[in-house]
């Protein structure tokens, strides 16, 4: 062998090295793209700092916990659903990856739940055709005093309906609801001035680090549930009607050992079926259920540390039950706890933040004297 063969020879893996160097270095800083799909709240409406809400904040935190990425946002206010089914082919384009959908919130009242399930599917198969994973994500709630749904009774049926498609369909699940309309103290807060939708740019942080978290695998939320029959505040229910709950985890899974129920206080017995990222749990009443109904549920995950779930989950009215005025927490009778919940509430009227339908007892838009002397009225009295 000759010496300019040997040193050939003996450079062979440094050169070969050399050259797959850049292409290692290209494959490892490919940015993965994600496309943050959905309505005004994904546009970002409502952030004064003019930042463009959740996307540029998640590409941040997703660089920040040495993350490639590249979060594009193709919000579009005022669009329903079914407007993103027809828009989503259009948007996308070769070499996204992820589909980040939140899309609903103008469907709320307007369009029923089984459609809106539909259209997210659409728009879900539509992105796979692709090559696109989606990711589901809850609705945004609702304002308090927001002209619709301020008690979020339906956002939060659609925020449980999209639970159960996420895992349904084996996708990732972002819950903006459950860590703003539950985990959030004061939630009411986070919304932009004079706006009862969209949320500020303190609520666009914490949206983005929301999807930061189910992104980088980090488990930051409590176990959800999904199908809550009867629905909370549901009225006339029959008195032999079972309990039906379903009670998901999308992070380590659920501690089904320390999943147990109650019912007006009372611990029972319920059997549970399914996983630990989902279980069912039924209770048939041994004798007919009268009053109010008042459900709790006590869970707890699998992460460490453990997130503890102990809340109500639904409280609904029997048929044939009925009220005296004044009777706000709806428990029989008219005594101090309804006065504590109306005290806050006096002096507000219905354009108020702090106004509630519950504390407006004779319905004249103004929770006043009159209300106050409605309730005093029937003060210490019980209906059952």
């Amino acid at each position: 062998m000759s010496r300019r063969d040997f040193v050939l020879h003996r450079l062979a893996p440094t050169l070969a090295l050399a050259l797959l160097l850049p292409r290692l270095a290209g494959a490892q800083t490919a940015a993965t793209t994600y496309v943050a799909f959905g309505d005004s709240i994904t546009a970002g409406v409502g952030d004064e700092t003019k930042r463009g809400g959740y996307p540029p904040r998640l590409q941040d935190l997703l660089v920040a916990r040495s993350v490639s990425a590249e979060v594009r946002n193709e919000g579009l206010p005022s669009e329903d659903t079914s407007g993103g089914v027809t828009r989503i082919n259009r948007v996308l384009r070769d070499g996204d990856d992820v589909l980040l959908l939140m899309e609903g919130t103008n469907d709320v009242e307007n369009v029923s739940i089984e459609t809106t399930t539909f259209n997210l599917t659409e728009i879900a198969r539509r992105a796979g055709d692709r090559g696109l994973r989606t990711v589901y994500a809850t609705p945004f709630p609702r304002h308090p005093a927001a002209g619709k749904d301020g008690q979020n009774l339906l956002t939060g049926q659609m925020a449980g309906a999209i639970r159960e498609l996420a895992f349904s369909q084996q996708r990732q699940l972002v819950d903006p609801f459950e860590v703003f309309f539950v985990e959030t103290p004061n939630f009411a807060s986070f919304y932009a001035d004079g706006d009862r939708v969209h949320p500020r740019a303190a609520g666009y942080d914490i949206m983005a680090r929301a999807f930061a978290d189910v992104l980088t695998n980090v488990d930051s939320v409590l176990p959800v549930t999904g199908l809550v029959d009867p629905f909370n505040d549901q009225k006339n229910v029959p008195a032999s009607t079972p309990l039906r709950i379903d009670l998901y985890d999308f992070g380590a899974g659920l501690d089904l050992a320390n999943t147990k129920l109650s019912v007006n206080g009372v611990d029972v017995e319920t059997p549970l079926s399914g996983s630990q990222r989902k279980v069912e749990i039924r209770y048939t009443p041994p004798a007919p259920f009268a009053g109010v109904v008042i459900v709790r549920l006590r869970s707890r995950d699998l992460a460490t540390p453990q997130h503890l779930l102990d809340r109500e989950i639904t409280q609904f009215t029997i048929a044939g039950t009925t009220f005296l005025r004044g009777d706000i927490d709806l428990n029989g009778r008219v005594d101090g706890v309804d006065l504590l919940a109306f005290a806050p509430i006096f002096g507000a009227q219905r354009s108020d933040a702090r106004f509630r339908t519950f504390a407006d007892i004779n319905g004249d838009g103004a929770v006043n004297g009159q209300d106050l002397a409605i309730l005093a009225s029937n003060f210490g009295k019980s209906s059952f």
